[in-house]
């Protein structure tokens, strides 16, 4: 297909101005404002870049957008959508390509907004980008606005430390968050955050993970799982790596390992033997599945001044950026009901709700071990104090399990502790805090106190 026939079937509010894309989707994710800020007058002429893994709603996002400048008035003409996955493409497509049409219809009285997804697959993006934002800042090409997304972080982050500072800014996005979960499953509810209303829905979280794609599906849990399974081998592994020119099916083989194992210690030795690799291979494989940020690192805390022989060998443990991940790879056919599993969903749903903290306050998460022995599942420090926190997939705070957290903690000289498990049970058990799971991706803020 011509890639002019792409773009128009791409953009076809260019034709029906009065057709809208996400009516289906009108829920918008707390980003979508941030997003929108670009696009308008004051947006300092700088380009926004969204860095998230599929499924997790770029797309939607975009497409949002469109949505909203089409009910502010916003010239069809002058709002431009491309997504440079579109299985259609036989090979890459320059971003200039995209630019350079002028559909019929444009304004000189609204600026022209280029709404580019998956940008990490376009032919020598970077130095375009890079061009591109110059020239809209000197005025060559005034009033446009630029909006991006992408799913290779790493790639787009070097890019950034090359030629993007100053000229557009990161923002992340991950899965759905529980109470996002629950608002946008929600619509009518004026409260849906408050409480969690219908337990049904926090089960369904739980089995399926944060992807908002999946969110309104009738499917049963085992066919979402199937769905995302298949997506994230073939295209966020197989396809959106085959570039690189890496190893792609040791790479799916390393991945599918590290989300069953997810929070595990990364053991490079070892990996590099099971997998036939040398030390090299792996670390470029590791660095590859990074981009894709289906996995995120914890680094374990460290003292101080601590020596650099001792950073080195200080190993990160490795989670599913999405707890969803773990449900759809484990070789269960109800994988909540596996211990195992079951404590591996908890730990990566709360670091998940961590990680939504720390970027709104500054703190920082890792994971602690103190003589081989006692372990701290994460230590999120802030500017003011710390915090630890000790994860259980159990029904009940264990006597021993707050016994060796509470020593681990007092040794490390962190004054709030907390507890999530999977019961019913809140209040102190001595100075820790028990925190239900539900009650604490709720609302962990309110478990963690001012950081």
């Amino acid at each position: 297909m011509d890639i002019v026939e792409i773009v128009r079937d791409q953009n076809r509010w260019w034709a029906n101005p009065n057709r809208r894309e996400t009516r289906r989707f009108s829920q918008r994710r707390e980003v979508f404002d941030r997003l929108l800020s670009y696009l308008g007058e004051l947006h300092g002429g700088r380009a926004a870049v969204l860095l998230g893994p599929r499924q997790v709603g770029k797309t939607t996002l975009l497409l949002q957008l469109v949505d909203e400048l089409l009910d502010r008035d916003w010239p069809a003409a002058n709002i431009t959508f491309f997504d440079f996955s579109d299985e259609r493409l036989v090979g890459q497509v320059s971003p200039r390509q995209i630019v350079e049409l002028a559909p019929p219809g444009l304004a000189d009285t609204h600026p022209r907004v280029y709404l580019l997804d998956e940008i990490q697959n376009a032919l020598d993006w970077q130095p375009w980008l890079k061009s591109a934002v110059d020239q809209a800042r000197r005025g060559s090409q005034p009033g446009v606005r630029f909006v991006v997304t992408g799913s290779a972080a790493t790639a787009l982050r070097r890019a950034g430390a090359e030629s993007g500072q100053g000229r557009w800014d990161e923002i992340p996005i991950e899965g759905l968050t529980l109470a996002e979960f629950l608002r946008i499953s929600s619509p009518g509810d004026p409260e849906p955050t408050s409480r969690i209303r219908d337990p049904r829905m926090y089960a369904r979280y739980l089995e399926v993970g944060g992807f908002p794609e999946h969110l309104s599906s009738l499917a049963s849990a085992n066919e979402v799982r199937h769905r995302i399974r298949a997506d994230i081998a073939d295209r966020a592994i197989v396809r959106d790596l085959l570039h690189t020119g890496l190893d792609v099916e040791r790479l799916r083989r390393l991945f599918v390992y590290l989300i069953c194992g997810s929070g595990n210690l990364w053991n490079q030795g070892k990996r590099a033997e099971d997998l036939d690799a040398n030390r090299k291979s792996l670390s470029e494989w590791l660095s590859a599945l990074e981009e894709t940020r289906l996995i995120m690192p914890l680094p374990r805390d460290l003292p101080a001044g601590s020596k650099a022989s001792t950073q080195l060998r200080a190993q990160p443990k490795i989670f599913a950026s999405d707890h969803g991940l773990i449900t759809a790879f484990a070789p269960a056919v109800e994988p909540l009901e596996a211990p195992e599993v079951r404590g591996r969903v908890f730990e990566a749903a709360v670091f998940r709700h961590l990680r939504e903290v720390a970027r709104s306050s500054g703190a920082t998460w890792s994971y602690s071990r103190i003589d081989e022995d006692l372990e701290i599942d994460f230590v999120v420090r802030g500017p003011s104090r710390s915090v630890g926190i000790e994860v259980t997939g159990s029904t009940d705070a264990k006597p021993r399990k707050l016994a060796r957290a509470a020593e681990a903690m007092k040794r490390l000289g962190i004054e709030k502790k907390i507890l999530v498990h999977g019961g019913l049970d809140s209040g102190l058990a001595g100075d820790i805090a028990l925190a239900p799971l539900h009650e604490f991706l709720l609302a962990p803020q309110r478990f963690l106190g001012a950081l």
